[in-house]
């Protein structure tokens, strides 16, 4: 059986390599690891800085840099709550759109190959639902 340092360790693995394998297609398009987990969050819509600092793992320093650089870019921008000025509203711009959509295009076929079997499912679910996931529910296969 093995334990929750050998968890810690596969899925340590896992995102390096998976990392490895982003930052090749990313590099194409002068993206950084960082940028794309940001733009993929907006992707989905608006966000709040903190949000997005916390779904990003990243301290908000080196996020605000992040935004300022995408800012320049042209790939999001920013604007004030309309209930709560000090509260900041970041969007992708029509740019940010378009190298979402051709890069999660490259990124599909790229990484089609990949397995992403149900036990993964299962142990996320686990992991999301309860902080801690009991022996019974996850298995590592």
């Amino acid at each position: 059986m093995r334990g929750p340092t050998d968890l810690l360790h596969l899925l340590t693995r896992a995102e390096r390599l998976l990392a490895r394998r982003l930052s090749t297609l990313l590099d194409a398009e002068d993206c950084s690891l960082d940028a794309w987990r940001v733009i993929t969050l907006l992707a989905d819509g608006s966000r709040f800085m903190t949000e997005i600092s916390e779904r990003a793992f990243m301290p908000p320093g080196s996020l605000t840099r992040l935004i300022d650089h995408l800012v320049e870019e042209n790939v999001v921008y920013r604007r004030g709550d309309d209930l709560d000025r000090r509260r900041i509203k970041v969007y992708l711009t029509a740019r940010g759109r378009r190298l979402h959509q051709r890069v999660d295009e490259r990124i599909r076929a790229d990484l089609g190959d990949v397995p992403l079997g149900d036990s993964l499912g299962d142990l996320l679910e686990a992991l999301e639902s309860t902080g801690r996931p009991s022996r019974s529910t996850v298995s590592i296969e």
